[in-house]
């Protein structure tokens, strides 16, 4: 049986905007967000026939994800890996957040609240040689790696 780990280097500092900040089920920082002119709405409309969301997304606090089928010595292997289980995620919003990418139909996918390709853990390595414990501890578990970033 395979079990998917999205590696993250949200841990990292430095000006990165960490995931937690960006808006779950669309582009960017929502704190940042501006509507787009109306010339380029029309456009959208018109010519490509683009029309307002008919449904909004659900709440992030409403979106479930099936229950993570690492084992317990899985999620200590991976913690021993990143230097401690606080850098290694299972918690709904993380594991939602990781969930797949940020293209279109990636988004579409999941304002539907669809999640059963969540991530089982997301793990948060800070430097190359953790990335690479992180893969072979993946390798030896028989665990995918799925890349986030």
């Amino acid at each position: 049986m395979c079990h998917s780990v999205s590696p993250d280097t949200g841990r990292a500092t430095g000006g990165a905007v960490e995931t937690r900040d960006m808006l779950w089920s669309g582009w960017g920082d929502p704190a940042r967000a501006t509507p787009l002119p109306e010339p380029m709405v029309g456009l959208l409309r018109d010519l490509l026939g683009v029309r307002p969301a008919e449904a909004v997304p659900p709440a992030l606090d409403d979106v479930q994800v099936p229950a993570s089928r690492l084992s317990p010595d899985d999620l200590d292997a991976l913690a021993e890996a990143v230097h401690g289980m606080d850098h290694v995620r299972t918690d709904t919003e993380t594991r939602v957040r990781h969930t797949r990418g940020k293209s279109t139909s990636d988004l579409l996918r999941i304002r539907t609240g669809e999640t059963a390709d969540a991530p089982d853990a997301v793990v948060l390595p800070a430097t190359h040689d953790e990335v690479l414990a992180v893969l072979r501890t993946c390798a030896a578990r028989r665990i995918a790696v799925v890349p986030f970033g």
